[in-house]
């Protein structure tokens, strides 16, 4: 936190002290897991399941469910937002025919630049958004759109001064100091915030005005029914506009963000790895063919393709870190007294990057998830990049689904490479996630 690689600094702490150290910094006890074995033993126990009352999103005043302290409320939230994500068609064609939809204009914009060197993030931000947008409002929006441009500009703004502040959770006491507040750019992040709430307040407001319960449209109206149903029998629910607007938040910061920057690296790797690239057209063209829009069930039939996706995920681990942890007991992991009150990290990367648990870590080998047959995929117990335990990803079969279609998408019908001169240097940084530095590619149109 107060360093720029601070998952590759825990790494190196625990070759010298062991899976599971403590730290102190500042005011707080932090105990780091650094091994599957005791991240899976911690995040399974309910008393590892609270988060620090100090963080950024307390800073903004967020009231969001996920990341917010209140683990009744947390609860209450998480159950009716994983079954609302399967009632509206996560794992079936309803979501799966938005995301192609979207896709075919995403590839529009590919093709439009006849494979000139082109920023990918340009089309794929909105691209991503408009998944959310379709799941949580029930449409896409054009890219200019200018309700669509603010909510992505807002929504990266907050998650710049969410990363600028994390030391407030080790410091509380900078929250006070209006030196450090210009520094942290806390009114800029503050108002970013009431811009997003705005308009997400805007689209639930129209949403209760044509609200049709015999007619489910998107998540805004799911939740709308849930709360009416809730309030009836108690009134003080934790299920309120607010905490919608909240819900709607998370889902498209963290939801857009991380799924955006997989498919980044994924992009990047795949010019990197001419040869890779090359033999997953040749399985894509084999499975799917050149016409047909490729569908999540085809991924079963493609063993090679799938096992790129998942080495992109472990080589370059897009979230290295979990969201922070916090003791709500005394308990035990890996054998040593943790106390109540105690901030617990999970460090994804040093599992995912382990000499004991992989062959050659450091190195991008896709065949690692093959079958000695190479017929079909196998996952290892070490392989986490979506944490575990109860606090899991709830997005996460999303995430799989948009990374497989937009993927193969792009690989069916372009040829991924680096502009003239142009080689790789996997150079990262860390926002709220582990991404590649900007980067210019080519996409070439395929015959």
């Amino acid at each position: 936190f107060l360093t720029k690689n601070v998952h590759l600094k825990f790494t190196e702490l625990s070759e010298k002290y062991g899976e599971v150290f403590s730290v102190k910094l500042g005011s707080e006890l932090i105990v780091v897991l650094n091994g599957t074995e005791s991240i899976r033993e911690a995040f399974c126990k309910t008393e590892f399941l609270g988060r620090p009352p100090n963080s950024a999103f307390s800073i903004l005043a967020n009231k969001s469910p996920f990341f917010a302290p209140n683990l009744h409320v947390w609860q209450e939230q998480r159950r009716f937002v994983v079954h609302a994500l399967k009632d509206l068609g996560l794992g079936k064609s309803k979501i799966e025919g938005h995301i192609q939809v979207e896709i075919h204009h995403f590839l529009k914009v590919l093709e439009s630049t006849s494979g000139k060197p082109m920023d990918l993030m340009t089309p794929l931000t909105p691209s991503m958004s408009n998944n959310m947008g379709a799941l949580v409002f029930g449409h896409r929006y054009e890219y200019d759109h200018p309700d669509r441009v603010l909510l992505d500009e807002s929504i990266n703004e907050v998650s710049k001064v969410v990363v600028q502040t994390s030391p407030y959770i080790f410091f509380p006491w900078i929250r006070r100091i209006p030196f450090l507040q210009r520094v942290f750019n806390l009114e800029k992040g503050l108002k970013a915030a009431e811009r997003s709430d705005n308009l997400f307040l805007k689209k639930i407001e129209e949403h209760r005005r044509t609200l049709d319960p015999k007619n489910i449209r998107d998540f805004i109206d799911s939740y709308f029914i849930e709360m009416k149903s809730r309030k009836e029998k108690d009134p003080n629910t934790s299920f309120t506009c607010d905490m919608l607007a909240a819900n709607a938040g998370d889902l498209f910061g963290a939801g857009s963000e991380s799924v955006r920057t997989s498919i980044s690296w994924c992009v990047y790797i795949m010019a990197a790895f001419p040869e890779v690239q090359k033999k997953a057209q040749q399985e894509i063209l084999n499975i799917v063919g050149t016409d047909r829009d490729p569908e999540i069930q085809d991924q079963k039939s493609m063993p090679y393709t799938h096992s790129i996706l998942l080495e992109v995920m472990r080589w370059k681990t897009v979230v290295p870190l979990n969201v922070l942890r916090y003791t709500s007991i005394d308990t035990t992991v890996g054998g040593y007294d943790v106390p109540k009150n105690t901030i617990v990290i999970g460090n994804f990367w040093a599992v995912l990057h382990d000499p004991k648990c992989w062959e050659n870590p450091d190195s991008f080998m896709p065949e690692r998830f093959l079958s000695p047959d190479k017929l079909s995929v196998v996952k290892s117990n070490h392989y986490i990049p979506f944490s575990v335990g109860k606090r899991t990803c709830p997005g996460e079969a999303m995430a799989n689904l948009e990374i497989f279609l937009y993927f193969v998408s792009i690989l069916q019908k372009f040829d991924i490479e680096f502009p003239p001169g142009l080689k790789p240097t996997f150079d990262a940084e860390i926002f709220t996630t582990y991404r590649p530095k900007p980067y210019k590619i080519c996409f070439k149109p395929r015959s």
